[in-house]
């Protein structure tokens, strides 16, 4: 077996069909097995859920939120990251 690690940056109103896509071509090849993990911390976890609902359902094992987080400074003597 063999491991692809794929990041698809993907416009908010497109996460449904990618992900649909990614589900269909599962559901059609018994093995293979796709772990999803989905960043975006400007959507609510309601929107993230939501995204979510593609048919086959997709099995959850754990659903993260994070604190939103403002720009990092270095401080005095740098630049912000």
């Amino acid at each position: 077996m063999i491991k692809v690690f794929t990041i698809a940056h993907v416009p908010k109103h497109m996460v449904q069909e990618w992900l649909q896509h990614l589900r269909s071509f599962d559901a059609t090849h018994p093995g293979c097995h796709f772990e999803v993990g989905m960043d975006a911390p400007e959507v609510s976890i309601a929107e993230a859920v939501s995204a979510l609902r593609i048919d086959p359902a997709l099995t959850f094992t754990a659903i993260y939120s994070r604190k939103k987080k403002g720009p990092r400074h270095r401080g005095p003597s740098g630049p912000a990251d």
